[in-house]
């Protein structure tokens, strides 16, 4: 992912794409905290984007890239609600409530490299992961895909054999991006 970072803070195009299409899903739901409205919220995220994209170049690492972000998505969902609550006030608890925002990036976040590591698995680890996250049973799994319970079993359990390996320093990567969205992302550098 650093590379890809790097590629875009060199304006490659196709490097900005991929992290749009990586962070987009994740985006929303943290700005669908803030604003209720599905259209307003993928302008806000495409909004944050372009500014990511205009400002290129401030990130030097992954994780002061997804602060950036996440701090960037709520500064412009609470613009956002100011400016299209002419006869509103916005609730100051969603300006404010430091403790609520980190549970949701924790949680988009998780959520987004998750899917992520199931997305790279073989693919009928991967359908059986899935289907198995959709609720259903070892024995409806092995009905739909036409093989033995034991099958299904013993794919599952490789397939999260390799999920617990490709996730395991997913805590120090969320605890990095947490402090440094503690620190302020807009007064802190990272040092090369």
């Amino acid at each position: 992912m650093d590379i890809l970072l790097h590629q875009f803070n060199r304006g490659d195009e196709r490097a900005f794409k991929k992290l749009f299409d990586s962070f987009f899903g994740a985006s929303c739901a943290f700005v669908k905290h803030y604003i209720p409205e599905h259209e307003a919220v993928e302008d806000v995220v495409q909004e944050t984007f372009i500014n990511l994209w205009e400002k290129r170049g401030i990130c030097t690492d992954m994780v002061y890239f997804k602060a950036y972000l996440y701090k960037s998505l709520r500064n412009n969902a609470l613009f956002y609600l100011r400016q299209h609550r002419v006869n509103e006030e916005v609730d100051p608890r969603l300006e404010d409530n430091t403790e609520s925002v980190l549970n949701v990036m924790i949680e988009e976040e998780v959520h987004r490299e998750i899917i992520a590591a199931i997305s790279k698995l073989p693919k009928e680890r991967r359908r059986v992961v899935e289907l198995s996250m959709a609720g259903f049973s070892q024995e409806e799994i092995a009905e739909k895909m036409a093989i033995s319970v034991n099958t299904v079993k013993t794919i599952k359990l490789r397939a999260y054999r390799v999920l617990r390996e490709r996730l395991k320093g997913i805590q120090w990567l969320l605890v990095e991006t947490f402090v440094y969205y503690f620190l302020g992302v807009d007064e802190y550098v990272i040092p090369c």
